[in-house]
């Protein structure tokens, strides 16, 4: 495993990062749930053509935290990383896209954006027994319940949940209310943002969480490309990481808009 790296981001949280492999800098940001371990089965088929470098966010994995909590500190967070490296390759998965769109608002030195399943349809008002189930102490069933609705079909939960990554997902639950509030107040960006973006989806992904307003999200990326992943739904980074990978390779590796 490579060794963790530091930066200080704006508000002055130490936020950790590895790098591995050589070439152009690739920054992925994990979504809620995970660290930056959630990129195990993407690293070895990236790291050939690109410096990989994985995030642990705010307030999981060997990151840190502050008590007052915002997505845009996510977004600084990225920004800080992004020039420790000299990065100019961002992929932002689920609640990660979502810090990612305002990291790319907020800074010129972007050469390509992907954006695999933001999660721009989350409801306040469906987040009650969510929250409920974590402040009570029941982190195995609040996470069941979050990767069942984000997407993981019976097949794929079982693997999960079976896997040496639980214990690591059952750390980050308790970082999940902030998320999911701060994603049911998300608001689309009015655009243009310029940076060539790919668009990535489940072709099997049925969920409004993110499919609601997809559109009018689109329409703030007038330089933009969409790819449908057969077969899958929320999780193509780890049940299909050679097609992810694929796909991160092909449009990363290209320096033509």
């Amino acid at each position: 495993m490579a060794a963790v790296e530091y930066v200080a981001s704006a508000d002055g949280t130490r936020i950790a990062y590895r790098v591995s492999g050589r070439g152009d800098s690739v920054l992925l940001v994990h979504g809620s749930a995970t660290s930056g371990a959630d990129w195990l089965f993407v690293l070895p088929l990236l790291r050939d053509r690109f410096a990989v470098v994985t995030i642990d966010r705010r307030g999981r994995g060997m990151s840190g935290d502050e008590p007052d909590y915002a997505m845009e500190r996510e977004a600084d967070d990225v920004l800080a990383v992004l020039d420790a490296v000299d990065g100019e390759l961002l992929v932002g998965h689920s609640y990660g896209a979502l810090c990612s769109i305002l990291a790319a608002e907020r800074t010129e030195r972007l050469r390509r954006l992907v954006l695999y399943e933001p999660p721009i349809g989350v409801e306040e008002e469906r987040l009650a027994d969510l929250d409920e189930l974590i402040a009570r102490g029941d982190h195995e069933a609040a996470l069941e319940a979050f990767l069942r609705n984000a997407g993981a079909p019976d097949r794929q939960f079982d693997a999960i949940r079976s896997s040496a990554a639980w214990p690591t997902l059952l750390d980050a639950v308790p970082a999940l209310p902030r998320e999911l509030h701060a994603a049911s107040a998300w608001r689309h960006p009015p655009g243009p943002i310029d940076v060539p973006t790919l668009f990535l989806q489940g072709a099997d992904t049925k969920s409004p969480i993110y499919l609601e307003g997809l559109a009018d999200l689109q329409a703030a990326f007038p330089n933009r490309r969409d790819e449908l992943i057969p077969g899958q739904r929320h999780f193509a980074h780890v049940f299909a990481a050679e097609a992810f990978a694929n796909l991160v390779t092909d449009f990363c590796a290209d320096r033509h808009a």
